[in-house]
């Protein structure tokens, strides 16, 4: 298992269908979808970091200001 470099958690790496590396919270979640299946998986890190903004590119931050 992996740390994050903004604030310490620990995370896995998850291999996206296009071949992209996502680092993931370590805990599965179940979530329900609008057809009513359950479907298990990892909530991605970036929405839960208290540092993630730290990892945006420079030109999304100036957007959003």
């Amino acid at each position: 298992m992996s740390k994050c470099k903004g604030c310490g958690a620990e995370i896995v790496w998850i291999k996206t269908k296009s071949g992209k590396a996502m680092p993931c919270d370590t805990s599965k979640v179940i979530i329900v979808t609008d057809e009513g299946e359950t479907v298990a998986g990892y909530t991605p890190h970036w929405a839960t970091c208290p540092a993630a903004n730290k990892f945006k590119k420079a030109n999304m931050r100036e957007e959003k200001q």
